[in-house]
């Protein structure tokens, strides 16, 4: 995106849309002026959360409180067909796009490599990277052709440190990084910048899930900040990686882990 449409609308495809990260980043992308194409398998969701940007209980192709356009989308983005049929309603719908967050990832934490079954193995690489490669490789193309564009992909800290008990995850986490840097270097000179945003502890529906109070502060007191994040927080990061105030930024992972110490 080049500055002059920093004042312009512009539209932007989110998936994991439903909840946690993904709408704390729909806020903060309406709040900044993009038009949102909101994706989720919870059509519910979803539903709810482009209705409370609408300040109604309407949902889809509704106006929010900033004046932007939001659609919401039940779609699941392991499948082609799915993930063309997105694309395409984006396009018909605001006839551009200008940023893509991938969000969708998931994780099955709790054995180690030699007792990881292959299904669950293909079960987190396609939610996590492969869904990732999906949503790039239809809407790069959208972005060359109208002149550049902003992809930010989000991975984690356990791509990068890694993560006992979850090498699947620490795979496709670090799989998403890896192709972030391949799709700068390839799409880059084209105008697309491609970077992406590799979180620590955020304190989310799915952190929640089976852990106490006790146990989400203990998880924080890991990091500089002795806390764990608010979605909000990563979902800043995001927001910004989207704007012309990152114009020069291309290929890059930021660490949004609230200074998790170097290991001795």
């Amino acid at each position: 995106m080049d500055d002059q449409r920093s004042t312009a609308a512009q539209t932007a495809i989110l998936t994991a849309a439903a909840g946690g990260i993904g709408a704390a980043t729909a806020t903060a992308l309406a709040l900044a002026g993009f038009d949102l194409v909101l994706v989720d398998v919870d059509g519910d969701g979803v539903d709810r959360v482009a209705a409370g940007l609408a300040g109604s209980q309407e949902g889809t192709g509704s106006q929010d409180g900033t004046g932007r356009s939001v659609v919401a989308v039940e779609a699941d983005v392991t499948d082609e067909a799915a993930v063309a049929s997105v694309v395409a309603q984006a396009v018909d719908r605001f006839g551009r796009i200008d940023g893509l967050v991938n969000l969708v990832g998931a994780g099955r934490a709790g054995a180690k490599a030699p007792d990881v079954a292959l299904t669950d193995w293909s079960w987190v690489l396609d939610r996590t990277l492969t869904s990732t490669f999906l949503m790039c490789r239809a809407v790069i193309p959208v972005m060359e052709a109208q002149g550049g564009g902003a992809v930010v992909n989000v991975a984690s800290m356990a791509g990068i440190r890694g993560m006992y008990r979850s090498p699947a995850y620490c795979a496709a986490k670090g799989g998403v990084i890896s192709l972030t840097k391949a799709l700068a270097l390839d799409h880059g000179p084209a105008g697309v910048r491609v970077n992406c945003v590799a979180p620590g502890a955020v304190a989310t529906p799915a952190l929640r899930r089976g852990r106490s109070d006790a146990d989400i502060a203990a998880i924080g007191r890991g990091s500089l900040t002795g806390r764990v994040a608010e979605p909000e927080e990563i979902a800043a990061a995001i927001s910004w990686l989207l704007t012309p105030a990152a114009s020069y930024v291309m290929g890059q992972t930021i660490e949004v882990d609230g200074g998790l110490p170097t290991p001795a």
